[in-house]
């Protein structure tokens, strides 16, 4: 399938992978959250919500190696990210994340607190690219006396 892209948003084969990522997370074992993080750091590409902010990937890594999954998860998502975590019976973890400037939530769930925060980022990653497609394919419709025109 061909992929299309505009300057505003997210072409579909990158929305592909972060859909399949989520999915990913979702199903992960607590034994694979490292990895998981490992793949968002190739994925995501830096830090924030963008991807743009400089990641200190050696730094990261070091916090991997040292088994610090939750740090090396804040430090992807950048520190002007608003979440909530919470943890119920069964092991089951939910994030909330809200993305900067935003007003909608992007939730997920994991088996480890790690694996359910990398997911709402990435949830919240994937949320802002599909909606500045949409806002760029809606037509812009002026005042009823331009229309009527």
């Amino acid at each position: 399938m061909a992929s299309t892209s505009n300057t505003y948003g997210m072409d579909r084969a990158r929305a592909r992978q972060l859909r399949d990522f989520l999915h990913d997370c979702a199903g992960s074992a607590p034994c694979e959250e490292i990895d998981r993080i490992r793949e968002a750091l190739a994925l995501l590409g830096g830090s924030g919500i963008d991807g743009n902010a400089p990641l200190d990937r050696s730094r990261v890594d070091a916090m991997l190696d040292c088994g610090a999954a939750m740090s090396a998860v804040l430090e992807i998502m950048g520190p002007d990210i608003p979440f909530m975590l919470s943890r119920g019976s069964h092991d089951t973890c939910l994030a909330t994340v809200v993305p900067p400037g935003g007003s909608e939530e992007a939730i997920a769930e994991g088996t480890t607190l790690a694996l359910a925060m990398l997911a709402g980022h990435v949830a919240a990653v994937l949320a802002r690219g599909e909606h500045a497609v949409a806002h760029v394919a809606d037509p812009q419709i002026g005042p009823a006396s331009i229309r009527l025109h």
